[in-house]
């Protein structure tokens, strides 16, 4: 039997090795999977599942799942992948990404995160506004393939409905001033001028004294997302660029001790840090952070 494996090697080798597809994975350069995902249900006790498997070569590299939610609440997802045995590379990882209903990622974990290479991953998303979400999975590397479980949970956290008798208790507006359609502003009129004095200061009279500046309040927002990490726990603040949020920026779990931070990377939605505290702790702290400006 000792002389099989080399043989197989010599064999593979004198054939030019394993044909590596020159194809991007997709069936056609204009696929646009993400329009027509699969719709998951949820079941009586509000959970999801979907397996299948992924084969680069057979231009099945991706699959693209829809799920909505009611109201606002948690969404938990596990993904269990089974690599294909011996024929896995060393830098396989099969990538998943989690985008919100404007198909902006709010929760991903890929080659580039901490993640990479694990077989079972685990993300928590809290405090999703309704609406239908997304969920990516996707092989990287052209000789890739892998079956996998994905299982979602949804927990709702919207507060019950406030009934209202609004307008009946509303009065009603009166009658406004009548407004002319033309300007009826008389052609003499001039806007009053404003005149600006330059204050000079005498030889050896002392400066005025420097007003303070104001002190700017800390930036507040909640963890919407937050995974196991191999450096502690990540976090998804639900702060971005065009918030005031930025990379560097120090922050601090509100209610926890060890709950400080900075921020590693931000897009124009939210910011991904790690802290030293379990998913538990940030939970039952309350969930929500101080950014300093």
């Amino acid at each position: 039997m000792r002389w099989i494996v080399p043989a197989l090697v010599a064999l593979l080798c004198a054939c030019g090795g394993v044909k590596v597809p020159k194809h991007s994975g997709y069936k056609s350069e204009k696929a646009k999977p993400w329009k027509k995902p699969k719709v998951l249900t949820w079941d009586e006790k509000l959970e999801a599942k979907a397996e299948g498997d992924l084969e680069y070569k057979d231009f099945r590299r991706a699959r693209w799942f829809a799920i909505d939610l009611p109201s606002q609440g948690e969404l938990t997802l596990r993904l269990e992948i089974t690599p294909p045995g011996e024929q896995t590379n060393e830098d396989f990882d099969l990538g998943l990404e989690v985008l919100d209903p404007g198909f902006r990622v709010i929760s991903k974990s890929d080659m580039e995160d901490d993640e990479a290479g694990e077989l079972t991953k685990t993300k928590a998303l809290l405090d999703l506004n309704p609406g239908r979400y997304y969920v990516h999975l996707y092989l990287q590397g052209r000789l890739d393939s892998a079956d996998y479980i994905l299982r979602l949970t949804y927990k709702r956290t919207a507060p019950a409905e406030v009934k209202s008798n609004f307008p009946a208790e509303v009065s009603f507006v009166p009658s406004l001033a009548m407004v002319p359609l033309n300007d009826d502003t008389p052609k003499s009129y001039k806007p009053p001028t404003t005149t600006v004095v330059k204050v000079v200061r005498k030889p050896g009279q002392p400066k005025p004294p420097k007003e303070d500046k104001p002190v700017v309040a800390a930036i507040q927002a909640r963890v919407i997302g937050v995974s196991i990490v191999s450096g502690g726990t990540q976090i998804t603040v639900g702060k971005g660029t065009a918030t005031g949020a930025a990379v560097g920026m120090k922050g601090k779990i509100n209610n926890l001790a060890t709950g400080g931070f900075t921020l590693q990377s931000c897009n124009e939605r939210t910011c991904l840090a790690i802290v030293q505290a379990t998913p538990d702790q940030i939970k039952g702290a309350g969930g929500t952070v101080s950014l300093s400006p």
